[in-house]
């Protein structure tokens, strides 16, 4: 419940599954991944989402770019293509729906570890422009945070998984997930994209 909830929409089962094991081997938490786009459509209605991963070829009368259009028109939700498609035609498709990131297979690890997290944090601040000021927060909120909230805040604000933050903070990834739930209750959120909307509630 408490890690960047990611959905993978790719055709290839095992290319999928290579992506999964990677996020979830770093932090992630992939809630679910599908191969078709009508899979796709019901995997967004069905789950409440901090990512998607998301294939441009599905094999499939709709293909990714609709998908993302899908996503644009339906979802605050971020996305990042990742395909063997880097066409000319394809890029001008595929930057009108506005990705937060492209990463064109074959992709290494580190490529795709990196371009989440960056993605993540570029998002949080297209989102929030500016730093976080507490008191500006706790004067909003019916239970102010505590200054390990406040600084967990901050972490999630900067795209962090939970295991990076147990290592800045000096904590178990466990007490990193209690302090998270905190969070949620008194920002009234469900993942950490509903969170950083009730932020930017506050904030803007």
């Amino acid at each position: 419940m408490a890690e960047f909830r990611i959905l993978i929409i790719e055709d290839e089962v095992l290319i999928a599954e290579e992506i999964k094991e990677i996020c979830e081997l770093h932090g992630y938490h992939v809630v679910d991944t599908v191969h078709r786009a009508g899979a796709a459509i019901t995997a967004l209605e069905n789950h409440q989402l901090d990512l998607v991963l998301l294939d441009v070829n599905l094999e499939d009368e709709i293909d990714g770019i609709d998908i993302a259009g899908f996503i644009v028109e339906n979802y605050a939700i971020p996305f990042i293509y990742i395909t063997s498609y880097a066409t000319k035609t394809i890029l001008e498709r595929a930057k009108i729906t506005k990705p937060i990131g492209y990463i064109v297979k074959p992709f290494i690890i580190d490529q795709l570890l990196s371009t989440i997290e960056i993605s993540l944090y570029n998002y949080s601040q297209m989102q929030m422009p500016g730093g976080l000021i507490k008191e500006q927060i706790d004067a909003r909120l019916v239970d102010p945070i505590t200054d390990r909230e406040f600084s967990i805040l901050n972490h999630i604000f900067e795209g962090k998984t939970n295991k990076q933050m147990a290592k800045l903070e000096y904590l178990s990834v466990n007490t990193i997930k209690y302090h998270i739930k905190q969070l949620y209750q008194k920002f009234d959120a469900n993942s950490r994209s509903t969170l950083l909307a009730r932020l930017r509630e506050i904030l803007v």
